[in-house]
């Protein structure tokens, strides 16, 4: 580990007095825990948490927040720790809020198909509880130990985006303790105490807690749509010479809404684990291959999707198009359709030519930006000696859809860690300029958003902050305000 921060006081009497809110063996200011606290995979330089705090009841949040509130120490909730973005790392030291001991399942409402869950409730822990049941989740290519609340209120992707768009859009209520301790509920349940069901035609108050990284409250239970598995899946796949090849077939296959997921990764992600340093693409080889799943209740069904893609793939082949059916390596292509998946869901199996790093630029770009993005991003990444593993991805239709680049790296080397930083900055400016727009982004993807932001929505951010949180103790400087 490199460049550890100096690290703040840490105040036995502070100490003390968190053991007395949640017991004296869930809280502690060891330094062994801590540090372990401190990193993640990302290029983030590490920093210590001056207490770790493991709640299992919402009340004891609450009173940590009080005395949060009132001592002002910064406070910084955490589930499973996977992001790859430095959310959760404390810039301001302070309490590292874990709260993976609250992970049940208060709910599955299989008629009305939703479930409401405690945050550190994992994507292993959902799917095994809504398998019984035949219902399913948007499952992230992300590890099974990782938060499902965390993924929702992240604006985090999963398996069924293409179909339902974000995990965020499928959230249907949430009880919240704000930073200064209060308990408050959003959509259908601060109506009805057990009414889960909708945010909707509420105000959208749960839009507060959504995409702001930690920063105005901690969510404490988290209402969200879930699905029945159909019996019959089919997966096509396709490769192309270039982006602009395979963006024109994912745009029209996108336009008849029958794909649950419908993506396209460049030859070096396809790679597990992602070539590093950079090495050339076997010149055979094409440089884009894609998957979309589709999921039928019966066989006609089926033919019926089948026979909708055989025409896309007409059209496009008509225009000129490099586009071909290919084969998908099955291993990968069982970590893309049988999710939450162990065999490229862990983050680190892409790392393992690298050195235990990785990061991204992960952006939501226009559709018809990704060759252009893609082209530039290719340059700055080779320029540093770095694969362009990239990935695009359909979000519920045509319009917009992921755009990032996964960026393995050794840790243990600050030179590499910083060439590996710098190329993803530059890679977020060629996006922003384009139009997209960063997810789960790091202080310094926050510091290039508020530049190119219009004034006013940065300060109706600030006035929102300050409303909930008076004394800026809610994962402090991660919007980089």
């Amino acid at each position: 580990m490199t460049g550890m921060s100096k690290e703040t006081k840490v105040d036995p009497l502070i100490t003390k007095r968190l053991c007395e809110i949640v017991g004296d063996k869930n809280a502690t200011d060891m330094k062994h825990v801590r540090y372990a606290y401190s990193y993640d995979l990302s290029f983030v330089k590490p920093k210590l948490p001056d207490y770790v705090v493991m709640p299992t009841e919402v009340e004891q949040i609450q009173e940590v927040m009080k005395f949060a509130n009132e001592e002002k120490i910064p406070v910084i909730p955490y589930t499973a720790g996977t992001n790859i973005g430095g959310l959760c790392i404390p810039e301001q030291g302070g309490i590292l809020l874990d709260l993976k001991r609250m992970n049940k399942i208060i709910r599955i409402d299989e008629e009305s198909h939703y479930a409401i869950l405690e945050p550190g409730v994992s994507h292993a822990q959902f799917a095994s509880a809504l398998a019984k049941y035949n219902l399913r989740w948007s499952w992230p290519v992300g590890p099974p130990s990782a938060s499902t609340s965390s993924n929702a209120i992240c604006h985090g992707i999963g398996g069924l985006s293409g179909r339902y768009g974000l995990n965020s859009e499928e959230i249907t209520s949430m009880e919240v303790v704000l930073p200064t301790g209060e308990l408050v509920r959003v959509g259908s349940c601060a109506i009805q105490e057990d009414a889960w069901h909708s945010c909707l035609p509420l105000p959208r108050v749960d839009g507060l807690f959504t995409g702001w990284l930690g920063t105005t409250g901690v969510i404490t239970k988290i209402g969200l749509r879930v699905h029945p598995t159909p019996p019959i899946l089919k997966v096509f796949t396709t490769s192309a010479d270039t982006l602009g090849d395979m963006g024109a077939y994912l745009r029209n296959l996108g336009n008849y809404e029958i794909c649950d997921d419908l993506t396209g990764v460049s030859w070096w992600l396809s790679q597990v684990p992602i070539p590093y340093p950079y090495k050339p693409k076997p010149e055979e080889a094409p440089e884009w291959i894609s998957f979309a799943t589709t999921f039928s209740w019966t066989e006609k069904e089926k033919e019926a999707r089948e026979e909708i893609w055989k025409m896309v793939m007409d059209e496009e082949i008509k225009k000129g198009s490099s586009l071909k059916e290919t084969v998908y390596p099955e291993e990968a292509l069982k970590a893309r359709t049988q999710l939450p998946s162990q065999i490229v869901g862990s983050t680190k199996n892409y790392t393992k030519q690298a050195g235990a790093g990785i990061s991204w630029p992960g952006t939501f770009t226009p559709l018809n930006k990704w060759e252009p993005v893609y082209d530039e991003w290719k340059k700055i990444l080779i320029d540093r000696n770095l694969s362009p593993a990239v990935r695009v991805t359909n979000y519920r239709g045509v319009h917009y859809g992921m755009l990032r680049a996964m960026i393995p790296f050794p840790k243990k080397e600050p030179a590499s860690v910083e060439n590996a930083r710098q190329a993803i900055v530059d890679c977020l400016k060629v996006d922003l300029d384009n139009g997209g727009i960063p997810y789960k982004p790091p202080v310094d993807f926050g510091i290039e958003i508020n530049k190119r932001a219009q004034q006013g929505y940065v300060e109706l951010l600030k006035k929102i902050k300050l409303m909930l949180d008076p004394n800026d103790i809610m994962n402090t400087d991660k919007l980089a305000l």
